[in-house]
Formats: C-alpha cells, structure tokens, sequence
C-alpha cells in the first residue's frame, strides 16, 4: 500500500481527482445576469473581511512597485505581507 510521507518502492500514489478548478470556485462565465455586482458582492462581506479588504486596498495604493502577499489559514486571512521594490532608474 502507498503510504504518503514515506511511500513504498515500486508503488504510485492513488490517483488524484481531475478538477480544474476547486469545487468551492465556479468558473468565470460572461453572463451578466448570473454574477453579482460589486457592490452586492460587498454587501455580503463580514466586518472581518471588509477590514481585510480596506488593508489590502491602503497597502496597493501606497506601494508603486511591489508584491502583497495574503497568508489564509482555515478560510481566514491570518496576514497581510508586502514587499515595497524601488525602482532606481
């Protein structure tokens, strides 16, 4: 049997499910009707999530060049990292 950490000579791992995407993710469609506005999709955001969001959006517009890493533990962002780049040219 194929065991996961140490795994066994001559074995392969179970196969894995083909999804292209995860479940929880329906796929981009161009439909109008089907995908919420803006401000609908925000109307469902917990406090928590709006502060994450208000977070992200004062760090993309301070920065000018750089990256914004968000770190999600158990479907909660738990940190917010950026990284400022300075273009010396």
């Amino acid at each position: 049997m194929w065991d996961p950490v140490y795994g066994s000579p001559g074995a392969s791992p179970p196969p894995r499910p083909r999804t292209r995407f995860p479940l929880s993710i329906a796929p981009v469609t161009d439909d109008a009707t089907s995908t919420p506005t803006t401000d609908e999709q925000l109307a469902h955001l917990s406090p928590e999530e709006r502060d994450v969001l208000a977070k992200v959006t004062e760090i993309v517009r301070r920065i000018q060049f750089g990256t914004v890493v968000l770190v999600i533990q158990d479907g909660k962002v738990v940190q917010i990292e950026m990284a400022e780049k300075f273009r010396l040219r």
